[in-house]
Formats: C-alpha cells, sequence, structure tokens
C-alpha cells in the first residue's frame, strides 16, 4: 500500500512539474534602450525580449515557426524577426538599420539596431507595441540616454506613443 501511494505523490508531482515548463510566465515585459553615439551621430538601440514570446508573436502573425538558437533555425529568422521589429517599434523619422541579434541560454534575445548618421534631435517621437497584440500586460520599458540624461517610459496596450524631449 505504501509503495502504491509512495507512485501515486510521485505521479502527481511529476506531472505537477512538468506543467511548470509549459513556456509561459506572469510578467511579460521587454527593454529598450536608445543611446546617442556622438561619435558617429547616429542612435544605438538595444533591446531584449524573452524569445518563446517573440517567437510566438511572430508564429501568430505570419505562421513562421523560427526556432531560435536552435539546429533548425529558420534561415531568414534575423529579416523576419527585423520586419517584425519594424511592424511595432518606430522613432519619428529615422530609418533603423539591423546589426544582429543574440541568444542566451536563460532565454533573452538580444536586439541590436542603429540609425544612419543624423544630428542629435530635439525630441525622439517613439511608438512601441511590440508583444502588446501577444501578451495582454505585455510592457515596453523604453530607455533614451543623450549625454548622461536618461528618460524612461512604459509602453504597453493603452500607452503606445511617448514623445521624449531630449536635452
Amino acid at each position: 500500500m505504501k509503495k502504491i501511494i509512495g507512485s501515486i505523490i510521485f505521479l502527481f508531482a511529476f506531472v505537477a512539474l512538468l506543467s511548470s515548463f509549459n513556456g509561459e510566465h506572469e510578467f511579460y515585459i521587454s527593454t529598450t534602450s536608445i543611446d546617442y553615439n556622438k561619435k558617429s551621430k547616429s542612435l544605438e538601440i538595444t533591446q531584449q525580449f524573452t524569445t518563446h514570446d517573440i517567437e510566438k508573436a511572430i508564429l501568430k502573425s505570419s505562421k513562421i515557426d523560427l526556432n531560435i538558437a536552435e539546429k533548425n533555425e529558420h534561415p531568414k529568422s534575423d529579416s523576419i524577426i527585423f520586419a517584425y521589429i519594424q511592424s511595432g517599434f518606430e522613432i519619428d523619422g529615422i530609418q533603423l538599420n539591423w546589426v544582429g541579434k543574440e541568444f542566451n541560454l536563460d532565454e533573452t534575445l538580444w536586439i541590436y539596431l542603429e540609425s544612419d548618421s543624423t544630428e542629435k534631435p530635439k525630441k525622439l517621437e517613439i511608438t512601441n507595441t511590440l508583444l502588446t497584440e501577444q501578451f495582454e500586460s505585455q510592457s515596453n520599458i523604453t530607455h533614451v540616454n543623450f549625454m548622461g540624461n536618461q528618460q524612461t517610459h512604459s509602453f504597453n496596450k493603452l500607452s503606445k506613443t511617448f514623445t521624449y524631449s531630449i536635452k
């Protein structure tokens, strides 16, 4: 009898453990840092996402499974991710170029973008709706850093556009 009870407890614990690895999580947050490079006169953008969140959003919107950092990663994953980023992240009047991506084992996906050479702007109007169509509680925290001054805004389903005044 003790063996049966022990087996049942083990089975329940095993099922509970497996169900905790479903790729879902409680908080949906991305971060974006925008820095002005005085030397190259360009904006350097670094974005941090949870990899499976980006994959899920792209799968839903374009029916393409990226399999980022796996042997069967989609051969055009960079251009597909960049197209997705462009569809939901914009700096008014500034063209952004793909620099690359990095994947960490902790499921973090880093995206690197850069603008063409531009004079230091007086303001940046930014739209950031990334992942908000996929996750109701998505928050996109965006930092703008110019000459030692940082301004931060949290974009979400209700707050899609914000204008940063540059000093």
